[in-house]
């Protein structure tokens, strides 16, 4: 009988602590679908900018990882980029005359290591400042080693000193310089998690567990 009694004692407090714990869960899943939604819709204008070249390279690419893997979890953070850029990526690529799926991919590829690295070694920094920061230095070492790529394989550069330079500087010769493409592309990525960073602040909170609740979920 005290078996019994405490086993119903059990079940009435699991039944009570259950309406707290299922708005905490929804809550949380608001917050998360609210954060993703937030992230593709931001990334919109900004592919449309760069697709009808009034800004060349505006692409907040490493900034849309990084802010991804900071503040999403589980799968959340790797297939919210992955799927916005599936979807805006051929898009742009016909809209500009480039083929859906080229070389140029290789470039984009090789250069997302760095700016993956970089989010997961400051997964659980939030900060404003560290995530700007990161976006920022994310858009260089894309731009650095994209720009290496096309030295490497791209005969319009001589494969010399000078050519390094033109490719990561003053550009091929009779062509515009390659700096413009990191002040756009730095710019974007900026831009980018400044708007995702303020825009997140008007984002519901998960709701917290009481530490009843909590200590429940541990037994």
């Amino acid at each position: 009988m005290s078996f019994l009694l405490n086993e119903f004692h059990a079940f009435y407090h699991d039944f009570r602590l259950a309406p707290a714990g299922i708005l905490g869960h929804f809550s949380a899943m608001r917050s998360h679908t609210l954060a993703c939604i937030l992230l593709i819709a931001l990334l919109i204008p900004f592919r449309v900018l760069s697709a009808m070249g009034m800004l060349p390279n505006f692409s907040p690419l490493p900034a849309l990882v990084i802010c991804s893997l900071i503040f999403l979890r589980g799968k959340q953070a790797w297939f919210v980029p992955l799927i916005a850029w599936v979807i805006t990526d051929p898009l742009v690529s016909l809209i500009q005359g480039y083929p859906i799926v080229g070389p140029h991919h290789v470039g984009i590829i090789l250069g997302m290591l760095g700016p993956i690295a970089l989010a997961l070694l400051l997964r659980h920094q939030q900060k404003p400042l560290v995530v700007l920061g990161s976006s920022l230095a994310g858009a260089v070492m894309f731009y650095f080693c994209s720009n290496m790529v096309s030295f490497l394989f791209d005969p319009l550069y001589p494969k010399t000193a000078e050519g390094f330079l033109q490719a990561q500087w003053t550009g091929p010769a009779g062509l515009g310089p390659t700096w413009v493409f990191l002040r756009n592309l730095a710019a974007a990525n900026l831009i980018f998690t400044a708007l995702f960073l303020l825009a997140r602040r008007s984002l519901p909170c998960p709701a917290p567990e009481s530490g009843t609740l909590a200590a429940y979920g541990r037994r």
